[in-house]
Parts: structure tokens; C-alpha cells; sequence
């Protein structure tokens, strides 16, 4: 049905790809719903995985899957855990002056730096090289006593 609607309405847009899921039994316990996954691994030839805690078989059809998905206890209780901080902590919303205030940008003032270095980076007044290049030399002359002739850093 889905498929005849979107034929015939094809000015909508379109998923890139559908993912159906199914947890069997949900009610019935965490053995039951293992076992109607290796069911549908079993019949359609398929691999399940365990991971921590969700027990899943998928079968894909192009970029369309049917996924079958048993959860433990223990998983369930960990997301319950971790969403239970989901209202603590509620970031504060900048109001219209400071959310134009900030998108601004801070260019420095062009007698804070020196002439550009070697590399073509903007080196700080007073020196010839930038920080970068002069991080590199630092590094080479502390490397330098441990090198053997006619190696290359």
C-alpha cells in the first residue's frame, strides 16, 4: 500500500531507505523473543547478532530491511537509567542580541602579527617563523644528537 501511494503521488519525496523493525512478543520474556529471532535467522538464512543486549536477525532488500530485534532486561534497564537525565539538565537559549553578538568574528588587528613565515602562515611580531614551524625546529634540534648521518627527518 505504501508503495501504490508513493506511485501515485510521485511529487512527494521518497526515503533513501526503509528499516522496519519488530520485536516479537515483547510480553512473553527475553527467551521467547531470542528465539523468534534465531527463527527468522534460521528460515532465511541469515546471521543474528548479540549486542549488549539486543539479540538481532535483519534481512535486507536493497535499501530496505526487515530487522527483528529482541531486548534483555538488563538493556532495557541501562537505557532506562540513561534517560532518566534527559530533563536534569536544560541548556540555556541565547536571547537575539548575544546570538548576533557571537556570530560575529574577531579578526585580529593586523599590527599583532609580524611578516608571514616560509610556510605562509602569519607569524607572531618578533619572529620570523610561526608557531607551527617553530614547534617543527624545536622538535628536529631534540631529535638531531639521536640521528645517524644520512637520515632524514
Amino acid at each position: 500500500m505504501l508503495a501504490d501511494f508513493l506511485e501515485r503521488h510521485s511529487d512527494l519525496p521518497v526515503p533513501y531507505s526503509v528499516d522496519v523493525l519488530v520485536f516479537p512478543g515483547i510480553d512473553k520474556g527475553y527467551a521467547i523473543q531470542r528465539a523468534a529471532v534465531e527463527r527468522l535467522a534460521e528460515l532465511h538464512d541469515v546471521a543474528f547478532k548479540d549486542q549488549a543486549g539486543h539479540y538481532t536477525a535483519s534481512i535486507e532488500f536493497g535499501r530496505a530491511s526487515y530487522r527483528m530485534v529482541a531486548i534483555s532486561e538488563e538493556a532495557y534497564a541501562r537505557h532506562s537509567a540513561l534517560m532518566s537525565y534527559q530533563d536534569s539538565v536544560i541548556p540555556d537559549t541565547p536571547s537575539r542580541v548575544e546570538r548576533e553578538t557571537n556570530t560575529r568574528i574577531n579578526i585580529p588587528a593586523p599590527e599583532n602579527y609580524g611578516r608571514k613565515c616560509e610556510c605562509g602562515a602569519l607569524a607572531d611580531k618578533g619572529t620570523s617563523l610561526c608557531r607551527k614551524c617553530r614547534s617543527r625546529s624545536r622538535w628536529n634540534r631534540r631529535k638531531a644528537p639521536f640521528s645517524r648521518e644520512g637520515d632524514q627527518w
